[in-house]
């Protein structure tokens, strides 16, 4: 993972409204879909990659497209995080 960039992270509940984010968060912009992990209960999130701008929009297409489906729990973006936070993602 090249944390030079950024990293945007969305949790659902349930893994339909994570898979129809993802997807839309990949075809919304150029970033990479790192890894998805299961929490627990339920939720489920994944964590993308990219510049800034694009995982900004790429989040925002993949909030849009799980609410329709599902609840989205949270989200976020960390423009260019610190390397260690990398080391926590399966490359």
């Amino acid at each position: 993972m090249n944390t030079k960039n950024a990293i945007g992270i969305l949790e659902t509940k349930g893994i339909a409204p994570l898979i129809i984010g993802a997807d839309a968060a990949v075809k919304a912009a150029n970033v990479e879909l790192v890894e998805w992990r299961q929490i627990g209960s339920g939720y489920v999130s994944f964590v993308i990659e990219g510049d800034v701008a694009a995982v900004r929009s790429a989040i925002d297409a993949g909030i849009s497209a799980a609410s329709r489906v599902g609840e989205v729990i949270s989200h976020l973006v960390i423009p260019r995080p610190v390397d260690e936070i990398g080391k926590s993602f399966n490359q």
